[in-house]
Order: C-alpha cells, then sequence, then structure tokens
C-alpha cells in the first residue's frame, strides 16, 4: 500500500511517518517544502519517498500525487498558529483552503479511490462555555480566529468533494497535541523548554508562565498517529471526528509535574507578556464517535508526555 503524507516535517507528520514504516507492506511518500526544517525528518531518509513542492503551487502537488499513486492520503500540511493568522489572514487562508483544494484536485485526477484524511481543527468551535464541555462534533461551527475560519472553510471543501465526486474523505477536528520535534508555540513545550534551560544553567531558576488556570485536553503525536492510521481504515467517508484524548488538564498542574520532574528547585512567575485578552476556562473534546468507530484508546499519559519532552529539551539544550 502506498500512503502520500503532506506536511511530513511538522510533529504529527513525522510521527505518523514513524509508524507508517513500522507497518508491513507501506510504502511511505512524502510531500514537503524545500525551506522546511529537515531535522525533524532526517532519521527517515532512506525509509520515506520525498517529493518537493509547495502546497500552494497546484502543479507541483498533482505532479506529486502522479508520481506517487497513493491509496491513502493523509493532508496535514497547514499554516497552523492561530497567532499567526491575525497577522497574515490572506496567507493563512491561501495555505489552508486553496492547498486543500489543490489535493483533493489531485486525488480527483490521479487517484479518485484513494481515502483521504483532511485535518482540522478544535479551534473551528472557538469559544464554548463550561456548560458546553465535552464538545462534540455536533456542536456548532463559530470560529474566533482566521485560522478557524481557514479550516472550517477547508473542512467543508473536503466534505464537498465527498459529495460531489465521491471522493472518500474523512476529517479530522483535533484539539491539542503535543510531542517531540513540536517547536516552544505549545505551552507544554515552553515549561519544558525552560526547565531544561534552568538545569543547563543558562536561565536564571524562575520559569515565567501565563495562566495557570484554563483546562486543556492534550493526546501525544503517537497516539493521534494510531488514530489516523485507524481512522482511514475504518472510519467512515464523508464524516468528522474529534481526534482528542477526552480528558482536560490543567495548566497549572503541568507546570508542577515539571517542577516534579525537574532536577533544580525553580520559582515559577506569571509573565504579563505571556498573557491573552481571553483564555476558553475549559477545552475538552468528545471522543466517543473516534472510539466507536476504530477501537482506538490514547495510551501516553501527560506524567508520560512530561518526562519526554523533558529529555528531548535537556538534548536540544546542550
Amino acid at each position: 500500500m502506498r500512503v502520500f503524507i503532506t506536511g511530513i516535517t511538522g510533529p504529527v507528520g513525522s510521527f505518523l511517518a514513524d509508524y507508517l514504516v513500522t507497518l508491513p507492506d507501506v510504502e511511505v511518500h512524502a510531500f514537503k517544502r524545500w525551506r522546511s526544517d529537515p531535522r525533524p525528518i532526517e532519521h527517515l531518509q532512506g525509509r520515506v519517498v520525498f517529493h518537493e513542492g509547495d502546497i500552494e503551487d497546484p502543479f507541483s502537488i498533482d505532479r506529486a500525487v502522479e508520481r506517487a499513486a497513493p491509496e491513502r492520503v493523509y493532508h496535514l500540511a497547514a499554516q497552523s498558529y492561530p497567532s499567526a493568522s491575525w497577522d497574515a489572514p490572506v496567507a493563512t487562508m491561501r495555505t489552508n483552503v486553496e492547498g486543500t483544494i489543490n489535493v483533493l484536485e489531485a486525488v480527483r485526477r490521479h487517484v479518485p479511490k484513494a481515502r483521504v484524511h483532511i485535518a482540522g481543527t478544535s479551534a473551528e468551535y472557538g469559544w464554548v462555555s463550561p456548560e458546553e464541555v465535552p464538545i462534540g462534533e455536533t456542536h456548532a461551527l463559530r470560529p474566533a480566529s482566521p485560522y478557524g475560519v481557514s479550516k472550517v472553510a477547508a473542512e467543508l471543501t473536503g466534505l464537498q468533494y465527498h459529495d460531489s465526486f465521491g471522493l472518500h474523505v474523512v476529517v479530522t477536528r483535533s484539539f491539542n497535541h503535543v510531542g517531540p520535534r513540536q517547536g516552544d508555540r505549545c505551552s507544554i513545550q515552553t515549561f519544558c523548554r525552560q526547565m531544561a534551560a534552568i538545569e543547563a544553567d543558562v536561565q536564571s531558576p524562575v520559569m515565567a508562565v501565563g495562566n495557570l488556570e484554563p483546562k486543556r485536553d492534550f493526546t501525544h503525536t503517537s497516539d493521534v498517529a494510531r488514530a489516523l492510521w485507524l481512522l482511514l481504515d475504518r472510519g467512515a467517508p464523508g464524516e468528522v471526528y474529534n481526534l482528542c484524548s477526552g480528558r482536560a488538564t490543567r495548566i497549572g498542574d503541568i507546570v508542577e509535574e515539571v517542577r516534579a520532574q525537574g532536577r533544580v528547585p525553580i520559582e515559577v512567575r506569571v509573565d504579563p507578556a505571556r498573557l491573552r485578552p481571553s483564555d476558553e476556562p475549559l477545552l475538552m473534546g468528545d471522543n466517543s464517535k473516534l472510539k466507536a468507530a476504530t477501537g482506538w484508546e490514547p495510551q501516553i499519559t501527560m506524567s508520560q508526555i512530561v518526562a519526554e519532552l523533558l529529555a528531548y529539551w535537556r538534548e536540544r539544550t546542550k
């Protein structure tokens, strides 16, 4: 079986490739930009067939899909930062919406029987009151950023290609994913990076944090990779699935876990620059539809996530 991944250098894409290369009779092809950081995929050289291009260029993605001739397509490439979407809304729309159209058109032309996954996001739901949690797939979509709007448009485009052309399209709305190779924009990454820097004596023993009260739904990228494989295997085409742990963890409790696993004592200090104008108090997804369709269960705990990320940032800090 040939599998094609866009967004291979992202945290989910690289972990999905890690998982796929362990499966028997799976040949992995990946689409990457020439300017993307190659470090997250260096270990995949010789195990994955790489195709270079840009998701915004319909010719390059068309050529790559034609050459790869995949039976399964995971479309993960995106401008994935809500904060950046405010500074570059047009670029966000172009990457996330036009890029999705380019992938779907290439599939429609060359491999119309392929199973296609479109990566959406919990940001499509926007502001959700605590009494509306856990959030199910039938919850109204009211995105609060250009990023969220772009992902709603990408999702609807995928579903339209299913309805109009019969493509086997499955959509996920992903909540917070976390794992190595992710950078330090995510709160957990920031905490672990700072702890590693403090241990290495390159930062004073003060961890700067933002609002510690919100509760968020985190899933390790390895668990996400398993879920994505199962969804294209068992999920129903034309359906949307929340991809989440179904558990909410308080941000302050994550900080305490990092402190407990740290090697030196630290002070935790709220940095006003890290506070947002508003923070949803609780975001947690309902993953019952995903579990019913696939039998999937998340396996990696928050304590394990923190331990892995501390090891990752300790190595990077060297």
